[in-house]
């Protein structure tokens, strides 16, 4: 069982987490509802729609359709390999008829994870080795790059371009430009930063973690030195490669206008957080807002919820772009709150002027 409580081994039975890797599927499983039912309880009714698939994993139910004929279906029936009447509108009644467990996912989730598989099983080679498929699951599985469009999936893979490094091996300095993002295909590494005559360790990397992009969003420096820990290979995407392939598919932009329509909705709540420094908050205070600094904001993602939507806001765009992008790195809703640019602002005409 994984620490989730999730049995993988059971997991791996239905389609299609049967053909994903174990560590694909630990990732998989803490996005993964279990549902314990009692005798007689409905899962779902004929005519509902439902955002979830269910996977009964064990018990019994009985799918009754529009004519009332009965199927009784046991956990371990031959053709319970796939969601229990996987169809957006369900078409039949399903009710527990003893003690049973089953495993719900979101739909969407589902049709994502399904695309991204079969994407990257496309790209390899019958001879591929593990590593090649390690550092594929690592990224499926990421709530950062499972927000990139099915139709780009195959154009980012191919453009990723391999690199063999060695212990000790600096990949990117702190104070460098940096113009290349990193993911480890094989090997360790470890994240420093300058703290005065001392190195702070921030970070051990290992298979499948990604690095230096915080330089290509922001056009800043690099913030940090990444040190090979062993021996290893490094897939590797250019900057503009980076942009037109994951930056501008992830960060999404609002207008203050479409903020306020989301308010009215109702549907999320909304938390607009400044990511300026405070003493530039406390002279240009954004009304609504909570000041979380950019340096601040990735060590105070976990403190977060995520069924909030997060807009977040600051002066020239960067550092907002960023933060939206470290948040939903982290599976958090987040977007960029575009404001009018000076220029942008009306004028003032000659009554406005008088009135001045």
């Amino acid at each position: 069982m994984a620490d989730s409580g999730i049995n993988l081994d059971r997991l791996h039975d239905f389609i299609p987490f049967d053909c994903l890797s174990e560590s694909h599927l630990r990732d998989i499983a803490g996005q993964i509802q279990v549902m314990s039912l009692a005798p007689a309880r409905v899962l779902f009714k004929r005519g509902d729609r439902s955002e979830l698939a269910y996977f009964l994993i064990s018990g019994a139910v009985d799918l009754i359709d529009a004519a009332f004929q009965v199927r009784k279906f046991p956990f371990d029936d031959d053709e319970n390999y796939l969601a229990l009447d996987n169809y957006p509108e369900h078409t039949v009644n399903a009710i527990s008829t003893e003690a049973s467990v089953v495993y719900a996912i979101e739909r969407d989730k589902l049709d994502l994870l399904m695309t991204w598989t079969q994407a990257a099983e496309s790209m390899l080679e019958e001879d591929d080795d593990s590593a090649e498929r390690d550092w594929m699951d690592a990224l499926l599985t990421s709530g950062l790059f499972s927000q990139i469009p099915p139709q780009k999936i195959q154009s980012l893979f191919v453009k990723f371009e391999e690199r063999e490094v060695k212990l000790g091996e600096q990949v990117v300095r702190e104070g460098e430009s940096g113009d290349t993002f990193f993911v480890i295909k094989q090997g360790k590494a470890m994240v420093t930063r300058a703290q005065g005559a001392k190195q702070e360790t921030l970070a051990a990397l290992t298979t499948g973690n990604f690095f230096g992009e915080d330089a290509l969003i922001s056009d800043a420096p690099r913030n940090a030195t990444v040190t090979m820990t062993s021996d290893g290979v490094l897939m590797m995407l250019g900057k503009d490669d980076f942009r037109s392939l994951l930056q501008d598919s992830v960060i999404r932009h609002l207008k203050e206008e479409d903020v306020e329509k989301m308010e009215e909705d109702g549907d999320h709540a909304i938390v607009l957080i400044d990511v300026r420094l405070p003493m530039e908050f406390k002279h240009d205070r954004t009304s609504g807002a909570r000041n979380i600094p950019l340096n601040e904001l990735r060590r105070q993602i976990r403190s977060l919820e995520k069924d909030f939507v997060y807009v977040l806001c600051c002066d020239g765009g960067r550092r907002s772009e960023l933060g939206a992008y470290l948040l939903t790195e982290a599976g958090l809703d987040a977007y960029v709150l575009d404001r009018p640019k000076a220029q942008d602002a009306p004028k003032d005409t000659e009554e406005n002027a008088d009135q001045a």
